[in-house]
């Protein structure tokens, strides 16, 4: 059997509200996704870096796990040239769907430099974050702290505090059918903010509230609260011009199988949708749905 030296596992994320927002240090809700894992082993050996990739969505995670590893070693001012070793990298969560593929990536990265001792325990999150910098341009570090959490959390500036949740509301995922290119939605949210600035910040109190009472709905059990929450926020979605007509179709057919409320998760313009239903919801649906 092979002697593995390191070995680390995080998870994907889904954001119940607050996403583009958080940008301006308003807060926001991550909740981890265990259905959905990136692990990463590596042992001592060979002469140079190298990498085997597995699992279902391993093969496109390929070009993105050199890009961070070099993007790392860049900012600690060493060569992979100097670096020798073997990884093995088997990732199922999917790709450019606001799972958060990108930031579990990138922990499990910052996990491997601690381990390599070029960098302290307590930075493993900062340099997480900057690694995430490389796909965002700036990371807001929400979804750094949703891949690294067991629990919700409510995350402003940086700051993370566990989400009170005294039941468990029937929640699903599913995807839309398209992907969503984060860097595109976070640029035409920074563009309203340009050309009607009054309408981007209502939009952000919008979103405000809809953070404000789904925390309220899960700590006190109002599933009504969190039904309104999370439509208010998916109508920030439309204000922002971030609904595509194949993610605005999912979300019709959601509803019309008795999701009493929608709302796209991540940035926007596809990947996965959450839908709150009144009871478990019937399996002979068209789309696969995701307990969340």
């Amino acid at each position: 059997m092979m002697y593995c030296e390191f070995e680390t596992q995080t998870h994907a994320k889904w954001i119940l509200a607050g996403e583009h927002s958080v940008l301006r240090q308003n807060p926001a809700i991550v909740m981890p996704l265990k259905a959905y894992q990136l692990q990463l082993t590596y042992q001592q050996q060979g002469e140079k870096l190298t990498a085997d990739f597995k699992g279902c969505n391993g093969a496109e995670v390929h070009m993105l796990f050199w890009s961070v590893i070099e993007h790392g070693l860049t900012l600690i001012d060493k060569s992979i040239n100097e670096i020798s070793g073997h990884f093995i990298l088997t990732n199922d969560i999917p790709i450019g769907a606001g799972m958060g593929a990108s930031a579990a990536l990138c922990v499990a990265i910052a996990r491997w430099f601690h381990h390599k001792k070029w960098i302290f325990e307590h930075e493993i999150l900062n340099f997480g974050q900057q690694l995430e910098d490389l796909f965002h341009g700036k990371s807001s570090g929400l979804d750094i702290a949703g891949v690294n959490s067991q629990q919700g959390i409510l995350f402003r500036h940086a700051q993370q505090n566990l989400i009170t949740q005294t039941w468990q509301p029937q929640w699903y995922l599913s995807f839309c059918g398209q992907i969503g290119i984060t860097a595109q939605c976070v640029n035409k949210v920074a563009k309203l903010w340009d050309d009607e600035p009054q309408l981007a910040q209502h939009i952000d109190n919008q979103m405000n509230k809809a953070v404000t009472d789904a925390v309220s709905s899960l700590k006190n059990k109002n599933e009504e609260q969190l039904a309104n929450a999370i439509n208010l926020s998916c109508d920030c979605f439309r204000q922002w011009d971030l609904i595509s007509e194949g993610m605005l179709n999912h979300m019709n057919q959601l509803r019309e199988a008795g999701a009493v409320a929608v709302k796209p998760t991540g940035s926007g313009e596809g990947g996965y949708v959450l839908s709150l239903w009144d009871s478990k919801p019937n399996a002979s649906q068209p789309f696969e749905l995701i307990p969340a």
